[in-house]
């Protein structure tokens, strides 16, 4: 678990990529700690493709601090406890 989070972000960088980080590193402190090149569409895909958080992104989030997402599950655990909470996410049959 989480205690605490720390993101340092270039001063130098242009407006838009200071916002793009501050976005990101958020969204990690808050859990979602991986990029990956197969997350799409998402600001966890280091193609840039995504300044900001996308719907993707924050629906994650939503899955993430779902009450019903413990920590410590195993992925066994949390695997059909998140594609129930994805289905109901979606408007679709849990």
């Amino acid at each position: 678990t989480y205690d605490r989070a720390v993101a340092i972000i270039r001063a130098e960088h242009p407006p838009l990529m200071r916002r793009s980080c501050i976005h990101e590193e958020i969204a990690q402190g808050l859990g979602l700690a991986n990029d990956s090149p197969d997350a799409r569409p998402s600001i966890f895909n280091d193609d840039e493709e995504f300044a900001l958080l996308t719907t993707h992104d924050e629906l994650l989030l939503k899955m993430l601090y779902d009450p019903r997402m413990r920590p410590g599950m195993t992925p066994e655990e949390a695997r059909p406890v998140a594609e129930i909470i994805a289905a109901e996410l979606m408007g679709g049959p849990a």
